[in-house]
């Protein structure tokens, strides 16, 4: 693809197979308030902040909760997270990412998790390969909206014709979007039915850098 020199990737599902400690860690959390939700309700809001994720599983089971009960259940779903959470790398990922950095892309990495769980990933090799990194705390929205994204743009200097974000999920599909970039998801936590919104989509890593390599 002629004149893309930045990447931009999602973590969880993406760089990380992190979600698995995400979905065990919600849902031991809510059932200390009797609350229960299914492992796909979690992929759909994978990539928005803790709070967000609450906010939407509090809407849904028209339940009012206090902001303090609420804040309760966030802190101990990080608890559990990580206590749990083991870094696997996504199949492939390191090797995409290295040649990237030997092309002399310009790599961003743009997530929804905490920057104390980012270095946790980071430790396993990637130390050096983002030139930028947006986690949660550092917007004031989280995905879907736009906010993250375009942080990481601006933070790179980068025009945004010359920038593909490789996503997994919906809200991050919709924020990468809605900052008018360029969107490649891949199929590693949810079927394609749910990721329509991309402007193409693969089934996983190895396929994307095959597409963008070649």
């Amino acid at each position: 693809m002629k004149n893309i020199d930045t990447i931009i990737f999602d973590m969880d599902g993406v760089v990380v197979d992190g979600m698995p400690y995400h979905i065990q860690s919600w849902k031991e959390a809510l059932s200390t308030i009797d609350m229960s939700v299914s492992d796909l309700e979690i992929y759909l809001m994978e990539g928005m902040t803790g709070r967000e994720t609450m906010d939407v599983f509090v809407s849904k089971s028209n339940r009012s909760l206090s902001d303090e009960t609420a804040e309760k259940v966030i802190k101990l779903k990080r608890k559990i997270f990580n206590e749990i959470f083991t870094v696997t790398l996504m199949k492939g990922i390191k090797d995409f990412l290295f040649e990237l950095k030997d092309r002399r892309y310009n790599l961003a990495l743009v997530t929804g998790t905490r920057l104390e769980v980012v270095k946790k990933v980071l430790q396993v090799g990637l130390d050096g390969i983002f030139k930028v990194i947006v986690t949660g705390e550092s917007v004031n929205n989280g995905k879907p909206d736009p906010e993250p994204y375009e942080k990481a743009v601006e933070e790179l200097g980068a025009r945004k014709e010359d920038c593909i974000v490789i996503e997994n999920a919906p809200a991050g599909i919709t924020s990468a979007k809605s900052a008018g970039l360029t969107c490649f998801a891949v199929q590693t936590s949810l079927p394609e039915e749910y990721l329509k919104d991309a402007d193409r989509i693969f089934r996983d890593i190895d396929d994307v850098s095959k597409f963008l390599l070649k």
